[in-house]
């Protein structure tokens, strides 16, 4: 048995204005400073007050949302009493969203509560819906029931990954009018981002057929969509596809989670503060040939690979499976190039000196993130440390 869970998915232009047969007319929106500042905000109150829908604001939400951001926007809701929860922004804003929509249904509740075995979690909705609007083309949190939230411990801001399938939004508004205004470097960031859910996807422990097809097809979109995006941002068909591409890849990792790629990728971003889309897409080629790599031969990572490489066309259907299956690291290197992506984490400028100091803490960390478990080769803390010193070089991974 098996369950695939989705929000209400509203998608392509004009998406926004469904929001009028959406039921409720007091609304909490959570959104931060930028979004406001690029005029977003305005776009979202203007369509509520056409539908006669009241709103309060809250744009206290900085990236990487910290515990304390969290648990000051849900005094605020608390005190608002909204029957319409509303997250307009990224992922930072869209988690911060999800973990106040919990805490004003059950204000008892506590972060920590929010995990997998809390059955009042099922019960979220009886007093608002949750309405996930995303601006970038990339987390996927729209679709998901993970929240990412920093507390400071032991010296370091480890990322919390706390999840329950209550904490789904109601609906999706996937409008391709907000991430038209990404810059290069965030549409590529966001970009990559996506693609590493739906790459890590394909080989995940809990990957199913309905998450393998929307990664499948989240792939073939991003390779396509990706740099024209980058090249020329106002280019409608490209943004509304990656939109698109985005919330795929969202749902496939939703169902069928990531792996270690993004294991290392929150851990490298806990200690060197790297924005989570660079993070797990410089580490990318790396995680996925360690698990090419597999010595165990009823891994099937080779043979899920290959097949989707021919599928994709980029590789023939008589090919060799583990030549095609490792065309998939030769165009993930091609693309990066094409957009200029970094392919090594010294490219996010990191010093060696700091990389190596902080190495034990992001092995420490590697241990501690729920990501880790879905990966079908476990590392040992060797090779964290070797994949990492790889990534940081720019080299193949050879073991």
């Amino acid at each position: 048995m098996w369950f695939f869970y989705s929000p209400n998915v509203i998608y392509g232009e004009e998406a926004l204005d469904f929001l009028e047969n959406i039921s409720g007319n007091k609304c909490f929106v959570i959104t931060d400073k930028i979004i406001e500042e690029l005029g977003f905000l305005k776009i979202l109150t203007d369509k509520l007050e056409k539908f006669g829908k009241k709103y309060e604001v809250f744009n206290d939400v900085r990236p990487d949302p910290r515990e304390e951001d969290v648990l000051k926007a849900r005094e605020k809701c608390i005190s608002y009493a909204p029957d319409l929860v509303i997250a307009l922004g990224g992922g930072s804003v869209i988690d911060t969203a999800k973990a106040t929509w919990a805490l004003y249904e059950l204000p008892e509740s506590t972060i920590d509560d929010m995990h997998p075995f809390n059955s009042e979690l099922y019960d979220l909705g009886k007093k608002a819906k949750l309405i996930a609007i995303p601006t970038t083309s990339g987390t996927g949190a729209e679709t998901t029931f993970a929240i990412v939230v920093s507390r400071y411990t032991n010296n370091v801001w480890q990322k919390l990954i706390q999840a329950h399938k209550g904490l789904i939004p109601t609906f999706a508004i996937v409008d391709p009018i907000f991430p038209m205004a990404m810059p290069p470097n965030l549409t590529i960031a966001t970009g990559f981002d996506a693609l590493s859910h739906a790459v890590e996807g394909m080989i995940s422990n809990w990957k199913n057929e309905f998450s393998n097809a929307l990664s499948l097809k989240a792939i073939e979109l991003i390779f396509k969509y990706l740099p024209i995006a980058y090249k020329d941002g106002t280019n409608k068909e490209a943004r509304d596809y990656m939109h698109q591409a985005a919330t795929m890849a969202g749902l496939a990792f939703g169902n069928g989670n990531v792996h270690i790629g993004h294991t290392m990728g929150h851990c490298l971003g806990a200690v060197f503060h790297t924005p989570h889309g660079q993070a797990v897409g410089v580490l990318l080629n790396y995680v996925t040939q360690y698990c090419l790599n597999n010595p165990d031969e009823k891994d099937e990572t080779i043979e899920i690979y290959a097949k989707m490489a021919k599928q994709l066309g980029w590789a023939k259907w008589d090919d060799d499976n583990k030549k095609a299956a490792y065309t998939v690291i030769d165009k993930i290197k091609e693309l990066q190039k094409t957009v200029g992506f970094p392919n090594k984490i010294q490219d996010l400028g990191i010093s060696r000196e700091e990389f190596d100091k902080n190495m034990d803490i992001m092995i420490g960390l590697c241990f501690q993130d729920a990501s880790g478990v879905m990966t079908p080769r476990a590392p040992l803390k060797a090779d964290y440390k070797n994949i990492y010193i790889h990534a940081f070089e720019g080299k193949d991974v050879d073991f």
